[in-house]
């Protein structure tokens, strides 16, 4: 058995198709059907049930998924062992963010870890979660940072921290003086949202909704330094997570307003590959990262 058929039968399993598979492993749909057909005909089992519609894994498919896993990641460990007896840690790491981390935290965390490991290249993707999600599954990015776990297979999630959703405004509103708000006592608003393509925006109508919260206006805008200008330079309000006030602490340009009765909160979690460890490099930049997001959240507290 070939290192290669076990990469290629984890991309169909998770996948769920032959095509997808083979663009997330840079492979022909050909050639990744025939590599998958020997593992089949050499030991005599059926790996998927294959349709018009994609492909299943059968039974035995599932018992071996487990096992493919286990043994791409005990090899990914072997590869890592084998830089660190190199001594000092060098590597290419490539990380993927939110706009609300790039926006923030992420200058602080670059110069601190480049500082101290001055060796490893990084490499920074900024998307939303959807995107880093499917990046890191396809093996494209070491780690990410997303606010809600995909249900994809494949992946490893840890929580990083709880963040709080706030009520933005411009620094000169008339609300900016506010210590927290109920925004059932402030309808109709004037909001700015993501776009339907965007985690949030299902988060944010449902929390509008089951509160009675009436909107006057809305605009969809999928840039987070774009909203938070329009906010600073308008009448316009936005509800966005209390990591993004770092910048915005003397309340001059915008202010971050808690919300209330009920308050709303979101999670940062990182995800990684289950096939593919993080390195001690991308360990040590989640680190720095923890430590920084957890900086500007203390502020705020």
């Amino acid at each position: 058995m070939k290192f290669q058929q076990l990469r290629y039968f984890v991309a169909v399993y998770e996948e769920k198709s032959f095509s997808a598979a083979a663009n997330r492993v840079n492979a022909t749909q050909s050639g990744l059907s025939m590599h998958v057909r020997k593992l089949e005909s050499r030991y005599g089992v059926s790996l998927f049930e294959r349709s018009w519609a994609g492909v299943e894994p059968t039974e035995a498919g599932h018992i071996f998924y487990k096992r493919a896993v286990e043994v791409l990641s005990a090899t990914a460990k072997a590869e890592e062992s084998l830089r660190e007896l190199s001594g000092a840690i060098s590597d290419h790491i490539r990380i993927g963010l939110m706009p609300s981390f790039t926006g923030t935290i992420l200058s602080f965390t670059m110069m601190r870890f480049t500082s101290e490991f001055p060796s490893v290249r990084v490499t920074i993707e900024e998307a939303y979660s959807a995107t880093l999600s499917n990046l890191v599954s396809e093996g494209a990015l070491d780690f990410a940072i997303v606010p809600a776990v995909d249900s994809d297979l494949g992946l490893e999630s840890t929580l990083m921290a709880v963040d709080r959703e706030c009520l933005v405004c411009a620094g000169n509103s008339k609300i900016a003086d506010l210590k927290q708000v109920r925004l059932a006592d402030m309808s109709p608003l004037k909001l700015i949202v993501p776009t339907a393509v965007n985690v949030r925006r299902g988060r944010i109508e449902h929390y509008l909704a089951v509160n009675g919260i009436e909107v006057a206006e809305l605009m969809e805008l999928d840039a987070m330094m774009g909203t938070l200008d329009l906010v600073a330079n308008s009448d316009w309000l936005s509800i966005l997570p209390s990591v993004l006030s770092r910048p915005d602490r003397d309340g001059c340009k915008r202010r971050f307003i808690p919300l209330i009765d009920p308050s709303m909160s979101v999670e940062y979690m990182r995800i990684s590959n289950k096939a593919q460890p993080m390195g001690r490099a991308a360990q040590a930049f989640s680190d720095v990262l923890q430590e920084e997001l957890n900086t500007a959240l203390e502020f705020e507290t």
